[in-house]
């Protein structure tokens, strides 16, 4: 295998250049010329102006990976109820919210707006006349 670096995997264009390589195009530059101007490869020039006649879009694309299991109302419920019920566990959380996600999920929002989840008691604790 080569140890060559592939040239698209650090050749991003920012917004802005993908702008300008629109607004280019569309005033009648070529594709070389466009190159030898802004130091991008040809590749990357076309690439940008075929998903601008395709999608017309010039934008990066959202996040990649999976979709998000709840959305931004629910997670707001999701973190009211954490934050009114104060001795409340991920399960109860979960039940109270009727939302179709795991604790775990429910734990990643909670920690993403700061806040965590009160763990209940599965024993109790010892004291000076149990030892």
């Amino acid at each position: 295998m080569s140890r060559r670096r592939i040239r698209a995997h650090y050749e991003q264009l920012s917004e802005f250049e993908r702008g300008r390589i629109i607004g280019l195009k569309e005033g009648g530059w070529a594709n070389r010329r466009i190159t030898r101007h802004m130091g991008r490869s040809d590749a990357a020039i076309r690439r940008c102006w075929q998903e601008w006649v395709d999608s017309g879009r010039f934008q990066r694309h959202d996040g990649s990976g999976w979709p998000r299991a709840t959305a931004d109302q629910e997670d707001r419920l999701i973190v009211r109820s954490a934050v009114t019920v104060l001795d409340s566990s991920l399960s109860t959380l979960r039940c109270t919210t009727r939302t179709r996600v795991s604790t775990m999920n429910i734990h990643i929002r909670l920690i993403q707006r700061n806040l965590c989840s009160y763990r209940p008691l599965r024993h109790l604790p010892f004291t000076p006349a149990h030892c």
